[in-house]
């Protein structure tokens, strides 16, 4: 028996340090980059600008795409200019864009008291030849891009021409939390257009990038569970930390936060507050 696990020891670590040899490799092989041909949306890096006088932030290259197509749009980068004085609340959107339950994608949209709405997401920024694989995102084949913008480009692209599953929960964070989480994020978004960073599926996903920030800010601590990597689950977590809506199962919760695509309309000059009459 000990000859046995002796062995086995030795065919642990055997594999243990050909991963290390592997993942070595690919840090020198592949380097982040700014400078590549990106798709359709990941053309442009937010940048985030402090007034040193007042409230007031400035965000470069915030994102307001009108789609006319899955992959096709009226591109429009703007630069808006929002009071942060005036920012309440902050709302979690799980967007499923596969029939596996486990797939999707997390995202936060920040409120302001005049229905103003920031989106701000951690995607792969993707090339033009790229598609996105959670396998290819372990091995350094994607970039980390922060699309800022609006949630008729943001969420209505998965509302309408993509016709994702997409949940909407508001969470319990008051004015001061969703300020400071804003901040933290802020930070994270000037990072990365400062200097480019790899996504990894594990380590820096659409999930623990936005948990991390929430953790620095407060006493909520996540559990260590294998649905960060797959964030078609995670808002039982939220559920289950108090950090959305417990009012009834989590079932009857999930039922109660899905958008009715058939119901929205992307060109509405009130969507945010569309998706919002949604909820039940």
């Amino acid at each position: 028996m000990e000859v046995t696990w002796r062995k086995a020891g030795k065919v642990l670590l055997y594999i243990v340090g050909v991963w290390i040899l592997i993942y070595l490799i690919l840090l020198v092989v592949f380097r982040p980059s700014h400078d590549r041909d990106w798709e359709l949306g990941h053309e442009k890096l937010p940048h985030i600008v402090y007034s040193t006088t007042s409230s007031l932030v400035t965000i470069e290259n915030y994102r307001d795409f009108s789609w006319t197509a899955v992959n096709q749009a009226e591109a429009r980068y703007v630069t808006k200019t929002f009071d942060l004085a005036k920012i309440d609340s902050v709302d979690v959107f799980i967007s499923h864009f596969d029939d596996f339950e486990g797939l999707a994608h997390i995202f936060l949209s920040f409120g302001f008291v005049d229905d103003e709405q920031i989106v701000i997401s951690l995607e792969t920024r993707r090339e033009l030849d790229e598609s996105f694989s959670p396998l290819l995102g372990l091995l350094r084949q994607f970039e980390i891009i922060y699309v800022v913008g609006s949630e008729a480009d943001i969420v209505g692209v998965r509302t309408g021409y993509r016709d994702e599953r997409v949940y909407l929960y508001p969470t319990k964070a008051n004015a001061t939390q969703a300020g400071e989480l804003f901040r933290e994020l802020a930070n994270d978004i000037n990072a990365i257009y400062k200097k480019p960073l790899m996504y990894n599926t594990l380590t820096n996903n659409c999930t623990n990038k936005l948990t991390r920030p929430v953790e620095r800010i407060s006493d909520v601590r996540f559990p260590l569970t294998w649905k960060t990597v797959l964030p078609g689950y995670f808002d039982e977590i939220l559920y289950k930390l108090g950090l959305i809506d417990t009012v009834g199962t989590f079932s009857e919760v999930k039922v109660n936060h899905l958008l009715d695509n058939t119901k929205l309309d992307t060109q509405s000059k009130t969507y945010s507050l569309d998706i919002r009459a949604e909820l039940k």
